[in-house]
């Protein structure tokens, strides 16, 4: 399967800090999509104050695709991403603090 041809994918992503006993976040929503044959476009936002946009090109797959440690083949991997991506458990980890605490901190 190339990426040309996967589908536009939304979600809800449940977000959480790296840091223990940070602030709750809101819900976050993504997109993901193709961009033509060479990438895969992430979007996530929570409608509110953060969103992210990430780019990955299929070299950067490529290398997620080893540290995650999946053999078979670049079919099966995308198999693999998609329905990790569409499952009910997504979960976008925020690092470093949030903006509440830097604010409590300098006070």
């Amino acid at each position: 399967m190339g990426l040309e041809e996967i589908e536009p994918i939304f979600g809800e992503a449940k977000a959480e800090w790296s840091a223990p006993n940070s602030p709750p976040l809101r819900p976050f929503l993504f997109w993901v999509h193709a961009l033509g044959s060479s990438s895969l476009r992430v979007i996530v936002t929570d409608f509110h104050s953060n969103t992210f946009d990430a780019v990955r090109s299929i070299e950067q797959l490529e290398d997620m695709r080893d540290m995650i440690g999946i053999g078979g083949s670049w079919s099966e991997f995308i198999d693999y991403v998609i329905a990790s991506i569409k499952s009910d458990d997504v979960k976008l980890i925020l690092e470093g603090q949030s903006r509440l605490e830097e604010i409590c901190r300098n006070n």
